[in-house]
């Protein structure tokens, strides 16, 4: 019997995985640089092209005061990925 259909069709699904992961840490590396405080990658999530943050309001105020860098540096660094806000 030949696998090899199947095999394809995960092979997808395994790249978009790695490629959702690879986008998160790229916005945990460049919100981290930005706001000298290391955050984790399982705080974030992307949705319709806005990022959601979870953390304290200190962290999130911080966050916010350097947005528009944030969303400069990432459209930058991923062309092909639009993120229209930072919640």
């Amino acid at each position: 019997m030949d696998y090899n259909h199947i095999t394809n069709f995960l092979e997808k699904f395994k790249k978009l995985i790695f490629q959702k992961e690879e986008i998160k840490n790229i916005i945990t590396k460049v919100i981290s640089e930005e706001i000298f405080y290391q955050l984790e990658k399982e705080k974030i999530k992307i949705k319709n092209g806005i990022i959601f943050l979870e953390g304290s309001p200190i962290l999130r105020n911080e966050i916010m005061l350097k947005k528009n860098k944030i969303l400069i540096k990432l459209k930058d660094l991923l062309p092909n990925s639009i993120f229209l806000d930072i919640k």
